[in-house]
């Protein structure tokens, strides 16, 4: 039986299945386009579409699991599960940062706009040097990447000709940005091999099925990015109470 949810619309009663929407992924994935118009939702219509979504992913987590783990398992090449603490307390990473830090390097640069990408940019470099650099040296250069396009150093011909090609390789950027996105998640192991970096799409399929569930969020939907965020917190809540237990 398919599962269905009533959500009252502003006009009439609109039926929308898990089913659809998972066809709707579906196709996505296997032909992934920028469209120009995404989707508007009211308020009831977000509510049911961020529960419709985190059911998605937890359905495809479960199988990909049951798929996956047992040929780790058989292996001998399950890598030790850890989070790294910080100076700044986990439960507050997970909750308010690691959202809203990640959503910005890997969700808001599909939709382009010279803001994103630098925006985007000042992130990513931040992550990459967090360890190697002076924290407040590191906190100004990243901040001067992200204004870059308000200073009107490039013409806007420059834009205009990165927007086209954006828009010509979407399809590598969606693919490039989820399996990166998944990748950098091999942080969260220890005691890595390097056959384990070969095997990554397994052991951090969990990931790699969030950033392509989330980019097709972040360009079928209008205000994409910001429900992004939502749903990354919202997936990251079990965890956090969890460690609480």
């Amino acid at each position: 039986m398919t599962t269905s949810l009533l959500i009252l619309s502003e006009n009439n009663f609109v039926f929308i299945t898990l089913d659809k929407m998972q066809s709707n992924f579906s196709s996505f994935i296997l032909n992934p386009k920028l469209g120009d118009l995404p989707v508007s939702l009211n308020i009831g219509e977000s509510i049911w579409f961020i529960i419709r979504i985190i059911l998605l992913y937890f359905g495809l987590v479960v199988l990909t699991s049951l798929l996956f783990l047992p040929i780790l398992k058989i292996i001998n090449l399950i890598p030790e599960h850890g989070l790294k603490l910080s100076e700044i307390p986990l439960s507050f990473k997970l909750i308010v940062f690691v959202p809203i830090y990640e959503e910005i390097i890997f969700r808001l640069p599909l939709r382009f706009t010279k803001q994103n990408i630098f925006l985007s940019f000042a992130a990513f470099h931040f992550m990459i040097f967090y360890h190697a650099i002076n924290l407040i040296f590191l906190i100004s250069l990243s901040v001067i990447i992200a204004l870059i396009p308000t200073f009107k150093l490039i013409n806007d011909a420059f834009y205009s000709k990165l927007e086209l090609i954006w828009r010509n390789y979407f399809p590598y950027l969606y693919y490039g940005l989820a399996l990166s996105f998944g990748m950098i998640h091999l942080a969260n192991f220890e005691n890595l091999k390097l056959v384990h970096f070969f095997l990554f799409p397994l052991i951090v399929s969990n990931q790699i099925i969030m950033g392509l569930l989330f980019g097709y969020v972040r360009v079928t939907i209008k205000y994409g990015f910001i429900y992004c965020v939502l749903l990354h917190f919202f997936i990251n809540l079990p965890l956090i109470l969890v460690s609480h237990l």
